[in-house]
């Protein structure tokens, strides 16, 4: 895919193999839409629109869940929020009070309180027994790998068949690209170490792009091929054949996937210090604890910014 591997390259060297990318969707139960009248938001002005109708006129029913890396993911890198936004090898720049921090943690606020916006993670048992198995969760922000890997297995939501799509993401208000965060996206090193590099190397592109790999493979739980959108062109075109024709989605999510595929916003990138584990600990834990997003994400910047400290990044905050 068209700048895929783009993470793995540095110095003009590439360093890496992506093995998929894990852009943000938005992931619409079109049954539901449907049922309530609503249509796919273009905003997020309009997203919350719907959050507060929901709350209002349909309580019980959901737009997701922010814990794990939702809301990281979801919500703040696609509004370019810079809490984690490396601006060379050795500076970070997390400032938590920005405005683009903030109309995240605003908007989502409401619906925390209102609960349509769980703070558990998407897998947790209580999201799945709430929202998930009773086929209440409208609409939610989610990597390209949701469909397959949380919305559709028996295991976990179990949403039927003919009801979920994919659409692009709503655009962030002032903005001119609706921009994508990512939640995951797995790479292939080689170690200079190996005795075995150009096998080594073989078995990451294999892994990528044989069409064994990605659609044919049977998983433990029956299904074939990676739940993942392929960072490889030709692996890429095998899992597009295979998706876009699963008579599962209500319609074909591919689109909608490869839009937002080249709209990664770039300013998030990876660093030395563990910024996930942050995420998904300090961050969750005091979201769930507190309800309270934008406090949360003051724990987590502080947290964080020690963290990178430790490791001789320079840091700042405005």
């Amino acid at each position: 895919m068209a700048a895929g591997n783009k993470w793995c390259q540095s110095g003009g060297k590439t360093w890496c193999v992506k093995n998929d990318l894990a852009q943000d969707v938005l992931w619409v139960n079109t049954k539901l839409m449907k049922d309530f009248g609503y249509t796919v938001p273009k905003t997020m002005d309009d997203f919350a629109k719907i959050g507060a109708d929901i709350a209002k006129n349909h309580p019980g029913y959901s737009l997701g869940a922010l814990g794990s890396q939702g809301m990281y993911s979801g919500y703040l890198w696609p509004s370019q929020c810079p809490i984690n936004q490396a601006t060379s090898s050795t500076a970070v720049k997390i400032a938590p009070t920005s405005p683009k921090c903030t109309r995240a943690t605003s908007l989502v606020q409401p619906m925390i309180e209102s609960g349509v916006l769980s703070t558990s993670a998407p897998w947790d048992a209580d999201f799945i027994k709430d929202f998930g198995q009773t086929n209440k969760v409208v609409m939610t922000i989610g990597p390209s790998w949701f469909g397959e890997f949380v919305i559709k297995p028996a295991s976990s939501w179990a949403v039927p068949a003919g009801q979920i799509t994919a659409a692009e993401m709503p655009m962030w208000a002032g903005e001119k690209v609706n921009y994508s965060g990512e939640w995951g996206g797995g790479i292939f090193t080689v170690s200079p170490h190996s005795k075995y590099p150009k096998e080594a190397l073989a078995f990451a592109i294999f892994m990528v792009s044989d069409k064994r790999n990605v659609t044919d493979v049977v998983n433990p739980d029956g299904s074939k091929g990676a739940p993942t959108f392929p960072a490889s062109a030709k692996g890429n075109a095998y899992w597009k054949a295979k998706i876009s024709a699963d008579p599962w989605y209500s319609s074909n999510p591919y689109p909608a996937m490869l839009a937002q595929s080249t709209k990664i916003f770039s300013g998030e990138k990876p660093v030395s210090y563990d910024s996930n584990g942050a995420m998904e600990g300090t961050f969750a834990n005091a979201l769930k604890k507190t309800k309270n997003a934008q406090s949360a994400l003051v724990e987590f910047a502080t947290y964080a910014s020690n963290l990178a400290k430790q490791l001789g990044y320079k840091v700042t905050s405005n």
